[in-house]
């Protein structure tokens, strides 16, 4: 795999390296814990999946996608050993993306991580 993830004080960053990154179209994603929503280890289904950039061949996904009326960054081989993190207010250029898929060797770890890292969120149960 050609991505490592570099944990900061206040975002993640994604760094992609040889053809991981040519694939993408993308050296590095910077995913401030701020703009993080929910956490997933499940990649989108691939048939919904639109790729607009990128590349897309068998289970390999790695650049822009377009998923209904949402943009998605994808960069993984296996969609068994992913997290899938679904963001608010996060930019790359000037598109607004909704999920950011990433290719790791310990989903369930890499979330929980994320998750520690998660702003708290406000309740709307009313309690």
């Amino acid at each position: 795999m050609g991505r490592r993830l570099e944990w900061g004080a206040d975002a993640l960053t994604v760094h992609l390296a040889g053809l991981t990154a040519v694939a993408a179209f993308k050296r590095k994603l910077v995913i401030p814990y701020r703009c993080i929503v929910r956490v997933d280890t499940k990649a989108p289904p691939q048939e919904s999946l639109m790729r607009l950039g990128g590349t897309a061949i068998g289970n390999i996904r790695g650049g822009h996608f377009w998923h209904g009326e949402d943009w998605y960054f994808l960069s993984y081989e296996d969609p068994e050993k992913v997290v899938a993190i679904t963001l608010a207010d996060f930019h790359l250029g000037h598109r607004r993306y909704s999920t950011v898929v990433i290719g790791v060797e310990d989903p369930q770890a890499v979330k929980e991580m994320l998750e520690r890292r998660m702003p708290a969120r406000a309740s709307n149960d009313g309690g």
